[in-house]
């Protein structure tokens, strides 16, 4: 099974000038998926709902500088999201005030179509050495975040633990024992029915199923 780094990202743009925003969502998602908002309310709903691989984020939002009160929130939920401010003021302060506040990249309006797309590029590729993509899944090995379909999963302690465990080695068969060891801090007193309830929870959270049982061996992550 091959591993790659996907360049298709999910990106969200926040902006309130919707001819600028429907212009960017064309533009774009011929090689992205692509989601837009109209105003912060809505972009930090969107942002808690899905995994994105970057934000393009007007800073002069509703005629006020509210677009960087997001970034917080969002390096907070996904630390791996790329941010790019968008804004009318492009001098030396504005720049400094939006790389401080978290942002990865800042681009003074107006700007060409073709440096936006290969600042995006550039992002994603500086983020996808810490992000496996499996089929519709994607694994956030630096954060320990699991998104499926675009959508972040939430794992219990040890549904995680188990789950990143068998993420370290794709295609790997691993054993019970393996994976008692692994993640418990007492392996003698884990049973095998221990196990096998942990990966039925994480299969029911799943809209997938890329967990395998390989019969009399134990289990390993597969590409859905």
């Amino acid at each position: 099974m091959e591993i790659h780094y996907n360049m298709c990202m999910r990106i969200l743009i926040i902006e309130d000038d919707l001819k600028l925003r429907s212009m960017l969502k064309d533009a774009l998602e011929a090689f992205h998926t692509i989601d837009t908002a109209g105003s912060l309310k809505e972009g930090i709903e969107l942002v808690g709902s899905y995994a994105y691989n970057a934000l393009l984020l007007d800073r002069n939002l509703s005629g006020a500088d509210e677009g960087m009160k997001i970034i917080p929130t969002l390096k907070k939920l996904q630390s791996s999201c790329a941010v790019i401010i968008t804004s009318a003021y492009g001098g030396v302060e504005e720049r400094i005030a939006g790389l401080s506040a978290g942002a990865d990249d800042y681009l003074e309006k107006p700007y060409d179509l073709r440096e936006l797309k290969m600042r995006l590029d550039a992002l994603i590729r500086r983020y996808a050495r810490d992000t496996i993509m499996m089929g519709e899944m994607q694994i956030d090995i630096k954060n320990e975040t699991l998104s499926v379909q675009g959508e972040i999963i939430l794992l219990s302690k040890k549904e995680h633990d188990l789950f990143f465990f068998l993420a370290s080695k794709p295609d790997k068969v691993f054993t019970r024992d393996d994976i008692a060891n692994a993640i418990y801090e007492d392996p003698s007193s884990t049973t095998s029915n221990t196990i096998d309830v942990v990966i039925r929870n994480i299969r029911k959270k799943l809209p997938i199923d890329p967990i395998e049982t390989v019969k009399g061996r134990g289990y390993a992550l597969k590409n859905v």
